[in-house]
């Protein structure tokens, strides 16, 4: 687990990991220069509970602490949790049952996808679709498809995986630095290209916290230039994948285009976002959803929590048992932990 100003929600967070049914597990928090009391919550769970441990971030980006992260995991597998997340208590279970069957690199769970509000939980699963309601593999070329911005599909890289440590540290496979934002997505793109399989699991082991701070930043052409370098990399590699990797930089391109012209047009500079969009196609299309979004909400017709419903609408329902796990783990701590 990475923090930085967590503390309004890394408290759950850590009763979620302590209570896995897999015992034998040590709990990692890199702290990264956090100002509120963030590094005191994680101090009283390591005093009741030897197996969490505090370790202070490198306060150099995000792929910078992650990787601070993932080296200070002393274990064989290592499990992503963020600070603001949660997990069913058999979920760390579950993925080492999925890796243990089919050997894979990296192994991931379907999510709950939720928000707290004055009205209750809302709750549903991630993953839409006939395709998701079972154990498979994912293929690669299916892996780089569902991470297109602008599409319908399931965004793979929000899944929170179990990496089999052995693997990545034989690859030298780490967090590119050079990433501001789509780091975890990366990562597990390049252990693809180096040969790691990705099992999924259709159980609902993982609750994926929707708040106004997840989403904060705002992608600026700077993020997306980053992404598009290293899919650069990534076809120096692997030239047999040229024309699948080609997609995914013209998509970017496409974004990059769309947050320019949006700029563009916010200075009230109408030609000059015309020519950042350009003749790109995907860029058109992006920038169309954006202006039908924005005008949506100055009609107060747009609902953020029900942004993705119409994708979620064949979604199966979450099981009653893992919904009843999430209310209990949302309830306020006992004194004090």
């Amino acid at each position: 687990m990475v923090a930085r100003n967590a503390a309004r929600f890394i408290d759950a967070a850590l009763r979620s990991a302590r209570a896995q049914t897999l015992r034998q597990i040590e709990i990692v928090v890199v702290d990264d220069g956090s100002i509120d009391e963030t590094a005191s919550i994680v101090r009283s769970h390591a005093k009741v509970d030897g197996r969490v441990r505090l370790v202070a971030g490198p306060s150099r980006g995000l792929g910078a602490v992650r990787n601070v992260s993932i080296a200070s995991a002393r274990g064989r597998f290592a499990a992503v949790l963020d600070a603001d997340d949660l997990l069913h208590p058999d979920h760390l279970e579950a993925l080492l049952a999925l890796q243990a069957a089919t050997g894979a690199a990296i192994c991931a769970s379907n999510m709950v996808a939720f928000s707290q509000a004055a009205r209750g939980i809302t709750a549903s699963a991630f993953a839409a679709g006939q395709e998701w309601q079972c154990r498979r593999e994912i293929a690669l070329d299916e892996y780089i498809r569902c991470g297109m911005i602008g599409t319908r599909n399931v965004s793979l890289g929000y899944l929170k995986p179990l990496f089999d440590m052995r693997f990545l540290r034989d690859f030298n496979i780490a967090y590119d630095e050079r990433l501001r934002v789509g780091e975890d997505f990366d990562l597990v793109l390049r252990a693809m290209l180096a040969g790691g399989r990705f099992h999924f699991s259709p159980q609902t082991t993982y609750y994926y916290r929707r708040h106004a701070q997840s989403t904060s930043h705002r992608l600026a052409q700077s993020d997306l230039r980053g992404l598009m370098a290293a899919a650069r990399d990534y076809m120096l590699h692997r030239p047999d994948l040229e024309l699948l990797l080609g997609g995914r930089i013209d998509n970017l391109e496409g974004a990059r285009r769309q947050i320019g012209a949006l700029e563009a047009l916010r200075a009230g500079r109408m030609l000059t976002a015309l020519r950042c969009v350009g003749r790109h196609p995907g860029a058109r299309d992006l920038l169309l959803s954006s202006l039908r979004e924005s005008c949506l909400k100055r009609l107060g017709l747009w609902d953020d929590g029900d942004r993705n419903a119409a994708d979620r609408a064949g979604c199966p329902a979450v099981p009653g048992n893992h919904l009843t796990a999430l209310r209990r783990l949302l309830q306020p701590a006992p004194s004090p932990f």
